[in-house]
C-alpha cells in the first residue's frame, strides 16, 4: 500500500509535472514570441533610426547646399543693386550734362542771335557806305566830266585866242571852284 500511495503520488506528482511543464513551455513560446517581437521591433527602431540618421545628413548636406546657393543668390543680388546703383549714377550724370549742354546750347543760341543781330546791323552800315562811295564816285564822275568840258573849252579858246592867258581865268576859276 505504501508503495501504491508512492506510486499514486508520483503519478499525481508527474501529472503536475506535465501541467506544469505545460504551463512553462506556453510562457516560453509566448516568451520566445514576446523576444521575437522585441527584437523585430528593435531591428525596426534601430533602422528607424539609421533611416532618421541618413535623412538628416540629407537634410544638413542639402541644408548646406541651400545655404551656399543663398550666399551666391544674396552675393548676385549685391552685385546687382552695385550696378543698379552705378547705373543710376550714370544716368544722373547723363541728365546733369544734357542739362548742361541745354544751357550750353541756349548761351551759344543767344550769342548767335547777338551777332546775327550785329552783322545785319554792319551789312547795313557796309550798304550804307557802299550807296555814299558808290555817290561819291558819280558825283566825282560827273564832276570830272565837267573839269573834262572845261579843259575842252579852254584848249577850243586858248588856240582860238592865241595864248589863252586873257580868256583863260573866269574858266580856270570855275573849274578850280570843281
Amino acid at each position: 500500500m505504501m508503495l501504491k500511495a508512492s506510486l499514486a503520488q508520483t503519478e499525481s506528482e508527474s501529472a503536475r509535472m506535465d501541467t506544469e511543464k505545460a504551463n512553462i513551455d506556453e510562457k516560453m513560446a509566448i516568451l520566445e514570441k514576446s523576444i521575437m517581437n522585441l527584437h523585430t521591433k528593435t531591428k525596426d527602431i534601430r533602422d528607424d533610426i539609421i533611416n532618421h540618421a541618413s535623412q538628416q545628413k540629407t537634410i544638413e548636406k542639402s541644408s548646406a547646399g541651400l545655404l551656399k546657393q543663398t550666399k551666391l543668390a544674396y552675393d548676385g543680388i549685391s552685385k546687382k543693386e552695385i550696378e543698379i546703383e552705378d547705373i543710376s549714377n550714370e544716368i544722373s550724370r547723363v541728365k546733369i550734362d544734357n542739362l548742361n549742354t541745354s544751357s550750353q546750347n541756349e548761351l551759344l543760341q543767344k550769342k548767335l542771335n547777338e551777332l546775327i543781330g550785329e552783322l545785319k546791323e554792319k551789312e547795313k552800315e557796309v550798304q550804307s557806305e557802299e550807296r555814299q562811295i558808290k555817290d561819291r564816285h558819280t558825283l566825282i564822275a560827273a564832276k570830272q566830266l565837267r573839269v573834262d568840258r572845261l579843259n575842252r573849252t579852254l584848249a577850243d579858246t586858248a588856240k582860238t585866242n592865241g595864248d589863252g592867258e586873257e580868256s583863260a581865268g573866269p574858266l580856270e576859276n570855275e573849274r578850280l571852284a570843281i
